[in-house]
């Protein structure tokens, strides 16, 4: 760049420099925010399963020889399809994870005793005795690799009951 006088370097003056660091701080923030805004997320898609509350004998690897009957929610796959990373929520506040690679194949179901369903930080388990099922929701990574889901809510006797009755009982309560 040549600096002669032919071609005099200009100042920028104060306000236009006020000015554009305004600009560039405010433009981005602004396209966030208006993104966010109007922005509107595709719904997950829903998991075809079934749930149920049952009892099953579960015996703890220390001591084989003698198993427990425990209540329990059963998952199971009716699709054609295998899942992975299967989550299940109880009442929105504990959960059941399998790992990543592990599959729940087409038409198996998957038995979780109701004691080994943890808070989040894993620091309190599930009360069967204390505690009822009310709500249970399953998430899986389906095979186009969407993380589907699916909700159901139980009555106080563990029978499924459909999303608006359980609106009704809640606003009762």
């Amino acid at each position: 760049m040549d600096l002669s006088p032919e071609h005099p370097v200009r100042p920028i003056g104060r306000r236009k420099l006020i000015l554009l660091l305004l600009a560039i701080s405010l433009i981005p923030p602004i396209f966030v925010v208006s993104m966010v805004a109007t922005y509107d997320p595709p719904p997950e898609p829903h998991l075809d399963v079934k749930v149920t509350q049952n009892l099953t004998v579960h015996a703890p690897r220390k001591t084989p020889d003698s198993p427990r009957i425990l209540p329990c929610i059963t998952v199971e796959n009716p699709t054609k399809d295998n899942w992975r990373n299967v989550s299940v929520y109880l009442n929105k506040d504990f959960i059941f994870s399998r790992g990543p690679t592990e599959i729940l194949a087409a038409g198996q179901s998957l038995n979780v005793p109701l004691e080994f369903f943890v808070t989040k930080g894993g620091n309190v388990a599930f009360q069967p005795g204390s505690e009822s099922v009310h709500q249970v929701t399953v998430f899986a990574q389906i095979p186009n690799g969407a993380r589907a889901v699916c909700e159901i809510f139980f009555d106080r006797q563990g029978k499924p009951i459909d999303s608006e009755q359980a609106m009704d009982r809640s606003r009762n309560q």
